[in-house]
């Protein structure tokens, strides 16, 4: 009982903060960074587990499938289905390894994504929109392995000892392809997204646009994040379609120069640049464990050539332990355009009460934390945290010091704005 009491205790000082916040009670003063409950902290652990298992259980799946020799079992049954045929053995062999692991996941993907969430009182798909979601993912991953898959399979057969530097490279444009499809085609199929209909805040973003040398900006609203998506031409930002029920017009105008930064820096197109450094990593990771292992297991896993279809799950192998070993440096990295990002927003707008108000309002939501822990600063925090956030709000002012803006050559600043 203590326990809760204490935990109500806590709630109910995040929320005197965000009232405070709210009602501008004095925009100079910091916004204190919100203490997580018990509850919250234990939330926080027990998701991090599940997140564990989440990264582990494909790594799993792919070490049984080829360890036991069911790949080389199953990749003899698609080829008796493709009568022999090479591009039809490796495309349904990709498809029932998908189809396969994607049976054996979804199992826990549905505990972690719905019941979990539930059991906490966090109420986010229902299970009918679980269901699509998934299904949905997996048409996709098909339709992409079976358009894809056989390339660099097909360059292993005709060039063995280059075949990885080819298949990076013939990568690069599938890549751009995919980052472009997915969110500008694919979401929409099971997302409800629409051009931004409040005119006078698209007035304001073309303005804030306008000082960054951008004359138009494509805006929809829809699905639950705010983000920069598509590349070249289908760039375009989009917002969360309850920003206007979660921001006030203030907060609204800083998320609005946060993905600004995103759009005019072409944050995407280094992301472009990461994946592909990544794949020819793991190519080349491909070749060379690859090959040492089929030479050394070759009788247990079913085949001796890494050109056979059924080298699939020791390429999901490889790939998945190189992430769980690189997502440390992603993640910094990934941390640094949302700190720049930040930067920009607050240049920009100079709504600094108004930005950290909003990341206290959300650290006080219900099992939400202001802090990152070790666990989750390595391996998947993308952002910093929202008590990172406050305190940077809450500080960086270089305008009302007579500094240098970081961003000053990009933007011109606003009209009265004594910085230049």
């Amino acid at each position: 009982p203590m326990d809760k009491t204490n935990d109500r205790g806590m709630a109910c000082l995040g929320l005197l903060a965000v009232m405070i916040s709210a009602f501008g009670y004095a925009a100079d003063v910091p916004v204190a960074v919100p203490v997580a409950t018990k509850a919250a902290l234990e939330f926080h652990d027990h998701r991090e587990l599940l997140w564990a298992v989440a990264q582990v259980l494909p790594i799993v799946i792919a070490g049984i499938v080829l360890f036991t020799g069911l790949g080389a079992r199953i990749r003899g049954a698609c080829a008796r289905l493709a009568r022999g045929r090479w591009f039809w053995t490796v495309t349904l062999f990709a498809c029932a390894y998908l189809v396969l692991a994607a049976a054996i996941t979804m199992p826990f993907s549905y505990y972690r994504d719905v019941a979990d969430l539930r059991s906490w009182g966090e109420f986010g798909q229902s299970p009918t929109q679980w269901l699509v979601g998934e299904l949905v993912s997996l048409v996709v991953k098909l339709v992409v392995a079976g358009l894809f898959i056989w390339i660099p399979y097909a360059l292993i057969a005709k060039s063995p000892r280059k075949w990885w530097l080819y298949s990076g490279a013939a990568m690069i444009p599938i890549v751009f392809l995919v980052l472009v499809v997915l969110p500008v085609w694919v979401s929409p199929l099971t997302t409800t997204y629409k051009p931004l209909g409040d005119k006078a805040l698209l007035a304001k973003i073309e303005a804030l646009a306008g000082r960054c040398g951008v004359p138009h900006i494509p805006v929809f609203i829809g699905g639950n994040e705010d983000t920069v998506v598509g590349l070249g031409p289908t760039n375009r930002v989009v917002f969360n379609e309850n920003i206007f029920k979660n921001e006030t017009h203030d907060q609204v105008e800083f998320t609005v120069g946060h993905e600004l930064k995103h759009y005019i820096e072409g944050d995407n197109w280094k992301a472009l640049a990461i994946v592909t450094g990544i794949l020819f990593a793991v190519f080349f990771l491909v070749d060379r464990l690859g090959r040492a292992l089929i030479a050394k297991s070759s009788s247990r896993i079913g085949f001796a050539d890494l050109s056979d279809p059924a080298s699939l799950p020791l390429v999901v192998l490889i790939f998945g332990v190189f992430w769980l070993s690189v997502s440390p440096l992603f993640n910094l990295f990934a941390r640094h355009i949302e700190f720049e990002a930040d930067r920009f927003g607050l240049e920009l707008t100079h709504q600094n009460y108004a930005t950290a108000s909003m990341f206290a309002g959300f650290a006080s939501n219900h099992l939400h934390t202001a802090e990152w822990d070790t666990f989750q600063m390595t391996f998947y925090a993308t952002h910093p945290s929202d008590g990172d956030r406050i305190r940077f709000a809450n500080s960086y002012r270089p305008w009302a010091e007579g500094k240098p803006l970081v961003y000053g050559d990009i933007c011109k600043p606003a009209s009265g704005d004594s910085n230049n």
